[in-house]
């Protein structure tokens, strides 16, 4: 089989994105397709840990993040009070302008990666969908919303846990499902106290953590568990996170529930989870990202799994001319790492779940899994 000249991206998130950088910097043809348009970017902010920025290095755009997010490297739990029980120095390796872990807007991030992207030579679709998708032998023949047929050698779909693309190629048999929780996220001035990781709990097992985004930007989020998927309205939203903050009494959230009304971003997103038994590819698609594996974010890697497939998917497409056996690699590369992350993130959210206010296992399940992330992708 003929190795990949021309290599089509569905979905122009983080991992899309990536893809394309990647794909670009081995001097393979791309086009991303992504429905949404170019601003219309949501999300509070993406936590990235040193895994995720090993990568971020590899294909040229971690200075340019680092510049504009907020270095961190510690976890510390707290009580409700704001008294701190223990701080964690988590096993990163280090190098010269790396930090262990980089907190970002979302939208500042997707910037920076689309910048990268059409600077290196990608063709970016906006406002544009898959309607049709054939495979032959040899190719993949795609024809778009806007009227165009595209011949091409190989699809990505990096087009979320929804994806579109997998449920034309892949059927209906995998569905994502709801975990039983929540998140809640809330975008305030970062108090200088809160440097890194910081949890607050109270008796009961009721979890806030805060994250840095950048030097004067953090988000706050609340992990709410219920048996049914919530919905709210937008201009419920700040009484009902004010309501839920009230156990509370660390003076950093308080300062952040003071503003809540003040029109700051605050969203609620139930968690719908996924992982695609392999195969990640059927032909010439292949699954990346949230259409292979969306995890719940306790351990803030969702991002970080959508980037490391990328850069994963990247090299074995280069390495050889046959896309069948690059596409069967990139899957054996994946498929255990991924499937030990998700598995520990779904663990600490069942704990959670338990309301247990003991965070020692939850801790210690993180732990192993960032010293996992340590290793080579």
């Amino acid at each position: 089989m003929a190795c990949a000249r021309k290599v089509m991206i569905v979905g122009g998130g983080v991992g899309g994105m990536t893809l394309a950088i990647a794909l670009r910097r081995r001097g393979i043809a791309v086009q991303v397709v992504e429905q949404a348009r170019r601003e219309d970017q949501l999300g509070t902010g993406i936590n990235l840990q040193n895994n995720a920025l090993r990568a971020l290095d590899d294909v040229g755009v971690l200075e340019e993040c680092v510049a504009k997010g907020y270095g961190w490297n510690t976890v510390a739990n707290c009580d409700s009070r704001g008294t701190l029980l223990s701080r964690i120095t988590l096993p990163w390796p280090t190098a010269p302008g790396r930090p262990g872990a980089l907190g970002i807007m979302r939208t500042v991030f997707a910037d920076i990666l689309a910048r990268h992207a059409i600077a290196a030579g990608a063709e970016l679709s906006f406002q544009t969908t898959i309607g049709q998708l054939e495979q032959r032998a040899d190719r993949v023949i795609v024809t778009l919303s806007d009227g165009r047929t595209e011949e091409v050698d190989v699809v990505v779909a990096a087009d979320g846990v929804y994806s579109k693309v997998r449920r034309l190629v892949f059927g209906d048999a995998h569905q994502p499902r709801y975990a039983g929780q929540g998140v809640w996220r809330y975008t305030v001035p970062r108090p200088e106290s809160l440097d890194g990781f910081t949890l607050f709990r109270t008796s009961g097992g009721d979890t806030v953590g805060c994250l840095p985004l950048a030097a004067d930007l953090c988000y706050y989020f609340y992990l709410e568990t219920s048996p049914e998927k919530l919905r709210f309205d937008e201009d419920a939203l700040p009484d009902a996170l004010a309501a839920r903050l009230a156990p509370f009494e660390a003076p950093e959230v308080r300062e952040a529930v003071a503003m809540i009304h003040d029109g700051r971003h605050i969203s609620f997103r139930p968690f719908d989870i996924l992982l695609m038994p392999p195969p990640w590819h059927k032909g010439r698609v292949a699954l990346l990202g949230d259409a292979a594996h969306s995890l719940t974010p306790q351990l803030t890697s969702g991002g970080g799994m959508a980037i490391e497939d990328a850069v994963v998917l990247a090299e074995e497409l280069e390495r050889g001319p046959d896309i069948d056996a690059a596409l069967q690699a990139y899957g054996r590369r994946r498929e255990g790492r991924v499937g030990t992350i998700y598995a520990n993130s779904l663990r600490i959210c069942e704990l959670e779940m338990g309301k247990s206010p003991d965070g020692t296992e939850g801790t210690g399940l993180m732990v192993e899994s960032f010293k996992l992330l340590a290793t080579p992708y």
